[in-house]
Order: structure tokens, then sequence, then C-alpha cells
């Protein structure tokens, strides 16, 4: 392969290129402004670009394709040797979803109209129960991505775009990497009844649950049922869960709505590479989730998707939602990336984001441990509002002077490169997870939209358990147990990253310590890979009851025959602990060495990062008003600031004063001894 993933980047040659770009769409561009558009790019200190290839906008007609031959915006060849001759890396989203606010999201309307592409809702009639996406300007049918029909249209439009892409592939050409499809996750239908009961995703169900079970014997034992075959097993329609017998059947159906997400970003991948495109990584973008019915850890571990990103669009309230997405993708992902970090918003949301608030987060996504990301849009177009460069190849001033100024502290702190000190990952529970979407009704379609309290789709039935699947998945709540971690961590000054318990287990040993939350049960396959990294020597702290069982709620050997009804035991060479969630924020202080700066008040969050041998400190401020605090070091230091005003200081307890919404960041240095 002529590029390769770093950890830092793509590895082209013997360059390794951060993933530092913008997006530009072509298309929605006068043909005769794109070579100034791109020198305004250039200008702000991008190498790198990044665009969709969107289907609708080519293939006018069945069959018909115009690249630039009709509409010389069109001219998609062109736009990529422009960038070659301008020498700009690029990303390519083939498809085939788009999005990009496009009607249908890019779909010819040809495709989506076809019955036999259609997903379906639990009801299953095609005329009124079709899945459909409730984005402007209209409403529209939306495919199933179990569909063989939709394959054949994709594959059409492949063969089509694909030579055109492989003629340009790296190191000789522009193209760096290319997206399989387009946050796959049933158009935002991703509550675990809501969609796809088409015929060809039910047959696609079965086929799972025979590659799993092996025989009808099995799975009939497993159920308590009397199938004659795989084909007579119909999905469940809704949380009909009375008794823990009830189980298999609906987190099985669960399970295959993650399958079903991984196994067509990996047939996209191969029909890609079938067709030329073998020479660069093709990954995928998550839009936001960072549980069921989307797995991380397992798409990113499939051998046809080389890495996987997840999207962010987050105001300057929404601090920790771009925090612990970053620190998620630092646990789970080989390259931490955001493919669409928002650079302006679709005019229909609410709040479009301002100068410095881009900044805060921009900053922030860094500080928690974020290393590549592509700014959505770099360059204006219409339904989008907020960009750096408009669409008249003009700088928007108040936009772009930030991204000049990053540019330049770029050249002396690489903060893509940087390294931060984490040796502790919080994991969220994945069975859990699993748990509290089963367990759950009010599955009609962007049902989100009305405005419910999420409490509204929970169901509470009695499985005998010790603790609540709805409140022990939500790491925002501070009544959970990894809750109560998060807010510890947070308030402590310690670096910490995040993960599931599907992390793999090269990843898992980076960390010495794990925090994983338990009301149970837990995977035995997961129980055994944190054992064995325990036994090599991590330490894992879980609670608040130890797993005895397997998601089933049926008996399995595993973390509790270690502790042995003990609240701590030696495990190889680590150990194992049992913590309440009373008791997490006690057990935490004692088991983790103490941070390089604490924040006193706890308000300030803070990161110690190193670059090339140097010390970087973040201090971010992620609340509304202006905070005024002392970080207390372990040692005398000197802070001499990089970004943000103010002067250097020294010593061993530091005043810092931080204005709403604003990070800092300093070098550290040795401070003079004292006597």
């Amino acid at each position: 392969m002529a590029v390769t993933l770093a950890d830092i980047g793509l590895q082209i040659g013997d360059q390794v290129v951060p993933v530092y770009s913008g997006t530009v769409h072509y298309w929605r561009l006068e043909r005769a402004l794109w070579p100034d558009i791109l020198d305004r790019v250039k200008e702000l200190g991008f190498g790198m670009i990044e665009t969709y290839i969107p289907w609708a906008i080519h293939e006018i007609e069945p069959g018909v394709f115009d690249w630039g031959q009709i509409d010389d915006r069109k001219d998609v060849e062109a736009f990529i040797s422009l960038c070659e001759e301008k020498g700009l890396w690029l990303q390519v989203r083939p498809g085939p979803l788009i999005n990009a606010e496009l009607t249908y999201f890019g779909f010819p309307k040809w495709v989506i109209d076809d019955p036999d592409v259609k997903a379906r809702t639990a009801t299953g009639s095609l005329h009124i129960d079709s899945a459909w996406g409730l984005h402007p300007p209209h409403q529209y049918p939306v495919p199933s991505y179990a569909s063989e029909a939709f394959y054949r249209w994709s594959a059409g439009w492949f063969d089509a775009i694909c030579p055109i892409l492989a003629r340009h592939l790296a190191p000789n050409g522009a193209i760096v990497a290319v997206q399989s499809d387009n946050e796959t996750c049933y158009f935002f239908h991703d509550k675990a009844y809501a969609t796809d009961y088409a015929p060809d995703s039910i047959r696609l169900y079965q086929s799972m649950l025979a590659d799993k079970y092996g025989t009808i014997a099995a799975l009939n034992e497993t159920y308590g049922c009397r199938y004659a075959d795989f084909d007579a097993v119909d999905p469940p329609r809704d949380c009909g869960i009375e008794s823990r017998t009830d189980l298999p059947l609906h987190l099985d159906w669960v399970a295959y709505k993650e399958f079903q997400i991984i196994w067509a970003v990996a047939r996209f991948a191969r029909m890609l590479r079938e067709r030329g495109i073998d020479s660069v990584p093709i990954y995928h973008d998550i839009a936001f989730q960072e549980a069921t019915p989307l797995d991380t850890a397992r798409m990113e571990a499939n051998p046809d998707i080389d890495w996987v990103g997840m999207n962010a669009y987050c105001n300057k309230e929404q601090y920790w939602t771009i925090a612990t997405r970053s620190r998620f993708l630092s646990g789970q992902s080989r390259l931490p990336y955001v493919p669409e970090f928002g650079c302006g918003l679709w005019t229909h949301h609410q709040k479009t984001f301002e100068p410095a608030e881009h900044e805060f987060i921009t900053l922030s996504a860094y500080m928690n441990g974020l290393r590549a990301l592509n700014f959505y849009m770099l360059v204006e177009r219409e339904r989008w509002q907020g960009s750096p460069i408009t669409r008249h190849a003009t700088f928007r001033p108040e936009y772009a002077t930030f991204y000049q100024d990053l540019a330049r502290l770029f050249e002396t702190w690489p903060l893509y490169a940087s390294r931060r000190s984490s040796e502790t990952v919080l994991l969220f529970n994945y069975d859990i997870g699993r748990h509290d979407s089963a367990l759950s009704t009010l599955h009609l379609a962007h049902v989100d939209l009305l405005g419910l309290p999420r409490e509204l789709g929970e169901l509470e039935i009695d499985l005998g358990l010790v603790g609540d699947p709805h409140l022990e998945s939500d790491q925002g709540n501070p009544a959970s147990w990894i809750g109560t971690a998060f807010a510890t961590m947070s308030r402590s000054g310690r670096d910490y990253d995040v993960a599931d318990t599907h992390i793999t287990p090269a990843n898992l040993a980076r960390y010495r310590t794990a925090f994983v939350p338990s009301i149970g049960y837990m995977d035995p396959a997961d129980q055994q890979t944190l054992l064995a990294w325990v036994a090599a020597g991590g330490r894992l702290i879980i609670g608040p009851e130890p797993p005895t069982l397997a998601p089933y709620l049926r008996p399995t050997p595993g973390i509790a025959d270690v502790l042995t009804g003990s609240r701590s035991a030696r495990h190889g060479a680590g150990s194992i602990h049992l913590a309440s969630t009373c008791d997490l924020p006690d057990l935490m202080d004692r088991a983790l060495d103490r941070a390089m700066f604490v924040p006193d008040a706890g308000v300030l969050q803070v990161s110690v990062h190193e670059i090339n041998g140097r010390k970087l400190l973040y201090a971010a401020n992620p609340t509304a008003t202006t905070q005024t605090d002392t970080l207390t070091s372990v040692s005398r230091v000197r802070l001499t600031p990089v970004w943000g005003t103010g002067e250097a200081c020294e010593g061993a307890a530091l005043a810092v004063s931080l204005p709403p919404y604003t990070v800092r960041i300093w070098e550290v240095t040795d401070g003079e001894a004292t006597a």
C-alpha cells in the first residue's frame, strides 16, 4: 500500500503527513474560482482538503453521467488535477451515502424509489411503513443497507467513479484516503426496534444467527423455543421482554443491528478495492454514537476497514461532549480523528458557531487527545453558514484569523504530534449499553425530534439485577458508577482516556489502570481480555457488582471467580478491586498517582502534553463565568504562555484566571530552585 496509517497521520513514502484538512465541495463552487479558493485554503495553513463526490450530482439519469460536459463545476477529475497542481493532498468520500444537506442525502431519486431498496419499520408495510428520512428540504424513503438491489445500484456508481479516483491515488496523485459510505446508522433511526425489517435485512439477520449458533437446536435451547429452522426466526419488533428467558432473542437483534452496519461498511470498502482503490487507506466516519448500534472497536478490527473516526459539531456549552469524544477516539481508534469537525453549521441548526467558541472547541479537542481533524466546511456553500472562506474566494476575517494563528502555532508546536501522559482508561461496559437499548420502546422514526424526555422510552423491567441498565449506561449521570468515575477524574486534574469493553488487547496494554462498571454481567470474552491484561500487570477497578453472569444473565466464569467474594485480589502480576459507587472516589484517589497539576477548586480542566521532549500545559474553562484557581504542581515550575494572554509565572502554586469558554496553553519548564 502506497499510503499507510501512522499514529499521528498518514505515512506517504518516507513522510508522515498530519491529517489536518478542510472541506471544499467543488460542485457547489464556480469552476473559474477553484484556483483562487484553493489558494485561500493554503494561505490558512492547510496542505490537505476533503470532498464528497455525490452520486446524484453526477448520475443525472440512470446510466448517464455528467463529468463536466454539461455543468463545468462537475468536472471532478479537473478538480483533483488542480489539487495536484497546487500541492494539496486530498481525501475523497464517494458514498454511496453523502448527506451534505443534499436532497435525498445525495442518492438518485430512482434508487430510493425502488421498492426493493427501501428499509422497513417494524410493522413491515411497504407503502405506509417504509423508513423515512426527515431532513430538509423534505422527507424521503431511506434505503436498506441489506438490500441486494441497493448494492447493485451502488456497484454501478462505483463502476463509474472508481476509475477516475484510481488514476489519482497517492503518492503520484493527490488522493491519500477514501471513505467507505458515510455515517452508516439507519439514517439516524438508531433505536433498537425502529428499522430495518426489510426482507433482505431479515434474511441477513437469520444468516447471522445461523453463523452464531451453528444449529437450530442450539438456538432453540438458548431461546427456549421450537423453531423448525433459522428462516422461521422473526426478529422482535418492540421490547417484549418479561423475564430473563426473553433476553437472548432481543439482545441478538441488538447485536444484529451492530453487525449489519459493520457488514455494510466493509462490503462497500471491498467494492472500492475491487475497482482499483487498493493503495490508500479506506476509513469510515461515525456520526456521534459511542455505543450500540455502533461498535467502533469491532468496526476498526474488521480487516476491510483501516480506521474509524467520529464526527463532532459542538457549541461552546458542549465542552464535555468534545472532551469525551476526543478521549474516546484516543482510547479506541488507531488514529483519533474527527472527519467532520464543525466549521460553521447547516442552516437549520439552532445555533451557528461564533469565532471565539470555535477556537475554544478546537483547542479543547486537541487538549483531550484528538490528533486528526477535518474542518467541515472550510469553504462555504448553500445551506451552510460560518465558514472562514467564502464561495467568492475571500476570507471572512472574523473566522479566518483563528486558522492563521493556529497555523503559526503548529510551526513551533505541532499539537497533532503531542503525547498525553494518560495511563488510565475508563471503559464503558458495552453489554450494559445493549441492555439499555433492548429494554426500550417508543421506536417511532425521529421521535427524538419531539423533544421528549429520554426516560419515556426506557422500560423498567425487573430482571433481578442489582442495578439499572438505563442509569449505569449513562456516563453523564453523576449518580451512575461510570458518571462518578468521570466526575472524580475531571476534578482531580488526572489524565485519562475512554474506550469500551470491546477495546483491543493492544490498546488496553497502553494503560496501567482501567475502570469498568458492572451490574453483575459482562461478555465472557471481554472478561477474558481484561483478565489477561490484569495478569500481565494491569490494575482493574470494577463495580458496583462483579460480573458473575453473561449478558443473557446466565452464570459464567470470569472476573468474579478471581475476587472470590473479596474486595481485592491479586491475579498474576496485577490486581482487581471491587468498588461501590460511594466508595469509588476514595479508591480512585488512593489508587492513582497524583496529577502533575491539580486545580484546587476542581473546575478548570487541565492536561499535560509532551512534544519533542518539551511539555505543554493546557487549561480550559468550560463554564459561562470567569474562573480563577490555583494550579498546585508537584514541583516548582515556570509557565510561559504559548496560546492566550498573560505573562510567564513561576512557582509550585500558580494562580490562573480564565475567561468563560477559553483555553490557555503554556510551556512548562523547571523553575528556579529555592533554598
